[in-house]
């Protein structure tokens, strides 16, 4: 927020981590342990910077928006406890976790993984990161609105698991280190959007993350292998 630039060497995202969201995507919230995948770091997208753009990826007629705080660590480690965690994040954003929900669907139905649903190009727009000692997510709310309508809305507070317990659990899984992004999952009303409309997703006392969608939907039948 103070015009730098945050190095980023992962991208990892948080499924289902709100209780209404979980219920909506057909989950058991109460029975599901914390589940993560990944975007390619290049994924993420700096839309700080008034009228920022997001391209409408291809390969799908269903982008859908999932609006989530984000974590970016300035600290690493493995098999970090809970009451440690928090000692790791350099700062905190806000960002929407673009989705081929089309492509999720189809893979879930299969069985497959979720790479080109959810790791495509720009799918990871994040607005200005702010120092975690000028930020305290504590009694905070998020919220998204399209073309100035509101979609989703929610108390942070609302996570099933929080920030200190997400970096916890995922750090059994992978080192974390400086640079890595989390994103810390969506509440209820993901939707659909489409070109030419206007995405605002906010968190009470960061900067927003605000972007035009451009471009078409393009579909092209897959080769057959």
């Amino acid at each position: 927020h103070g015009g730098g630039r945050f190095p980023v060497r992962r991208i990892y995202c948080v499924g289902r981590n709100y209780y209404d969201h979980a219920v909506e995507m057909g989950g058991n919230p109460e029975r599901e342990p914390p589940f993560f995948f990944h975007k390619p770091t290049d994924a993420a997208v700096d839309v700080s910077a008034e009228g920022s753009e997001v391209p409408y990826p291809t390969m799908t007629e269903n982008l859908h928006f999932e609006a989530e705080l984000v974590l970016a660590l300035g600290k690493g480690g493995q098999d970090i406890p809970v009451s440690s965690a928090m000692a790791l994040i350099w700062g905190y954003g806000v960002g929407v976790d673009l989705t081929r929900r089309d492509l999720q669907n189809d893979a879930k139905s299969s069985k497959r993984p979720w790479c080109t649903s959810k790791g495509f190009d720009f799918s990871g727009p994040v607005g200005a990161l702010v120092p975690a000692d000028k930020f305290d997510p504590n009694g905070k709310h998020i919220s998204l609105k399209v073309n100035g309508e509101q979609k989703q809305h929610s108390a942070l507070d609302k996570m099933i698991w929080s920030p200190a317990e997400i970096i916890a659990h995922l750090s059994l899984y992978h080192r974390l280190e400086p640079g890595d992004l989390i994103f810390t999952g969506t509440p209820a009303g993901v939707g659909a959007l489409r070109p030419g409309d206007l995405c605002e997703s906010i968190v009470d006392g960061l900067p927003p993350c605000v972007f035009r969608v451009t471009g078409s939907p393009s579909v092209k039948k897959a080769c057959a292998l």
